[in-house]
């Protein structure tokens, strides 16, 4: 693979980390596969357009800021660099072509999440909004320049990801992405007590590696990880509700999305808290058991997902106060104020990271399987969150607390 060419990672002082003007998060391909999975249940919603869309309107908003002379390479070096696999743009023309992915998260990583198995439907629709918007980028048009459209995926069983791009009459609209959307209140200072020296575990882990490897993935903790646009999973996020709407459905879809979150913390948090770096760096810090609550929200300090505060926490309750949280910011950027709280992965994650220390005694090393998560997470003894307060709805910060 030939020198990857990126711009720098912007962070915001808040949490939060941009490139090319699009904030960044980190997230794993459990979290990939139960959120498409979750989007694409009902065909009928359509939302599979709604996915390859919010993907070009981020790629192509982030490859305009790249300020390089060779277009293609930095396109496909932020494919890799990002995690999403290795993308080949060289058969593009001006009139479309073809694209190959020899390797892709959303096609192989996919299928780990899913237990090995392989699926009846091409799972790489991240993958074709981001060759039409990169083709949209190599030739100086504009977002909706480009469609794709999966021609083979290894979601399926093929040997390598096949992306048909072609040029339209008339070019599509795409939504824009609204970048790191408002500017929002300083974040506050630690003010609850611990063991844990989170400048220390934030300087730890600003010397790990998390880019892409040589086939663009990034196996970290247990996981497969990739860096992805926030606001890419805030625009398919937000249109599933607002599709659901008047289905009588409207907060079963939400609370799937809170479960996405959930399952991201039980593999995510799960993978970090079991990992050799977590025992090199955290765990010689944990003192109590709340230690273990509070490691984990400085580690969620690096993910981009803005900034985590312990407002409360005891073996029956946490609150968080989130400042820059990715959903609300997303949002007010998107649409403006809300009428209800929107941070949904937020809301898992608070509640799985309790259900990780506390029920599902993370402490003691258990293997990660569907067992455990089965006795944790779906037992009586775990604990469910809410959002008592909302950044997008007009407060300086988004509070989620989880309580059994």
């Amino acid at each position: 693979m030939s020198a990857r060419t990126l711009g720098a990672f912007t962070p915001n002082g808040k949490g939060r980390v941009a490139l090319g003007g699009e904030p960044l998060v980190f997230h794993c391909n459990h979290y990939n596969y139960f959120l498409q999975s979750t989007l694409l249940l009902d065909p009928s919603l359509g939302m599979a357009d709604v996915i390859r869309d919010a993907a070009t309107a981020v790629v192509w908003n982030c490859l305009q800021a790249g300020g390089v002379s060779d277009r293609r390479q930095h396109a496909e070096a932020v494919f890799s660099e990002l995690g999403f696999g290795v993308i080949d743009l060289s058969q593009l023309t001006e009139r479309g072509g073809t694209v190959v992915t020899p390797s892709s998260h959303y096609g192989q990583a996919l299928v780990v999440a899913n237990e090995g198995k392989h699926f009846g439907e091409m799972q790489n629709l991240f993958d074709q909004g981001y060759a039409a918007a990169a083709a949209a980028y190599l030739f100086g048009l504009e977002a909706g320049a480009f469609s794709a459209r999966g021609v083979s995926c290894m979601s399926t069983g093929a040997a390598r990801g096949e992306i048909s791009v072609e040029r339209c009459a008339t070019p599509r609209a795409i939504a824009p992405s609204p970048g790191m959307g408002p500017a929002s209140a300083a974040v506050t200072p630690i003010s609850v007590p611990s063991n844990i020296d989170e400048p220390a575990v934030l300087a730890a882990l600003a010397t790990l590696d998390f880019s892409g490897n040589e086939e663009g993935l990034i196996p970290r903790f247990g996981v497969i990880l990739t860096r992805h646009f926030a606001n890419f999973y805030n625009r398919i996020s937000f249109e599933f509700v607002r599709r659901m709407a008047g289905s009588g459905m409207e907060d079963d879809a939400r609370a799937l999305l809170v479960e996405a979150g959930h399952r991201c913390a039980f593999n995510t948090f799960g993978g970090i808290m079991t990992s050799a770096e977590w025992d090199a760096v955290v765990k010689p810090q944990c003192k109590v058991t709340e230690d273990w609550v509070h490691g984990m929200v400085a580690v969620v300090n690096a993910l981009g997902w803005g900034t985590w505060r312990v407002a409360k926490l005891d073996p029956a309750t946490l609150t968080i106060a989130a400042h820059d949280d990715y959903e609300s910011m997303g949002f007010l950027g998107m649409f403006g104020t809300s009428t209800q709280p929107v941070a949904y992965l937020l809301q898992g994650g608070v509640r799985g990271l309790m259900n990780l220390v506390y029920p599902g005694h993370i402490s003691a090393g258990p293997k990660l399987d569907t067992a455990y998560y089965a006795r944790v997470f779906e037992s009586p003894e775990c604990f469910t969150s809410s959002e008592v307060q909302s950044r997008a709805q007009g407060a300086d910060c988004t509070h989620v607390t989880a309580s059994r």
